[in-house]
């Protein structure tokens, strides 16, 4: 299956590289570009024990990171939003980089 995951930090990294390892094609998405080019490395953007190996096992391969949300959701079968959740100084939780990436699919899906 081909699958996008929108976001590169703790969560969608080791998600891709996971999915990348059951044998499905992994495109990741996220904004900092910096992070696309170092997952693209196979250089794991966090500290997560096994994910470098993972990373330099599929990265270019079953594992690519781009920052565009179109080219994404255009080639995959399935997106999975895995972007941070900080908590407000209130002790809400900030949704809104969950919301900005559901927006992003959005607007990628009316394009295809």
């Amino acid at each position: 299956m081909k699958v996008s995951v929108i976001g590169s930090g703790y969560v969608g990294s080791v998600t891709a590289a996971c999915f990348a390892e059951v044998g499905h094609e992994v495109i990741c998405v996220d904004i900092d570009r910096k992070k696309t080019e170092q997952i693209n490395a196979g250089i794991p953007p966090i500290y997560e024990e096994g994910l470098g190996e993972l990373l330099q096992k599929y990265a270019g391969k079953k594992l690519i990171a781009i920052t565009d949300y179109e080219l994404a959701v255009k080639e995959t079968e399935i997106s999975f939003i895995c972007v941070g959740t900080p908590s407000a100084d209130d002790g809400t939780i900030d949704l809104s980089i969950v919301r900005a990436a559901a927006a992003g699919i959005g607007l990628s899906l009316i394009h295809i």
